[in-house]
């Protein structure tokens, strides 16, 4: 239970949103060589768009990751025993059910929109080829 406290102390509610989405994580994963966690679809869908890069640092993401990417267990646990507070209504609420509870928000519907969706991505037609990389880049979706 110490290890868990200490653990968690070291995390702060920033850590618990993707930073693509922008949402509470849901199922995260973690990349093997920079350590970033995404959520699982938003991971996905940034592989099949950009290819072999991490969404936050274009760090290398290797074949087996871009498949099968691991996720980030002692991350899914935190979330589980820990509380922040909603965007709009500032109720307490446990990272792992936040978003259950912005379905159900009323201040949060009418801040945001309906429940959160993840976004498609769309790489730009104009920046293919154009980046210094050679890489395509993708529209932000925000």
């Amino acid at each position: 239970m110490a290890e868990d406290l200490s653990a968690a102390t070291s995390y702060t509610e920033d850590d618990f949103y993707c930073p693509v989405c922008q949402e509470v994580l849901k199922t995260p994963v973690r990349t093997t060589a920079c350590q970033h966690v995404f959520c699982r679809k938003c991971f996905l869908t940034a592989m099949r768009e950009s290819g072999a890069h991490c969404p936050l640092c274009r760090g290398n993401v290797t074949r087996r990751e871009r498949a099968c990417p691991e996720r980030a267990l002692d991350l899914e646990n935190i979330m589980r025993k820990f509380s922040g507070s909603c965007r709009c209504c500032a109720k307490q609420i446990k990272f792992y059910r936040m978003r259950h509870h912005y379905k159900s928000c009323k201040k949060y519907q009418d801040e945001y929109g309906v429940s959160s969706i993840i976004p498609n991505f769309q790489i730009s037609q104009d920046s293919v080829g154009n980046s210094s990389s050679g890489h395509p880049t993708f529209k932000c979706p925000l």
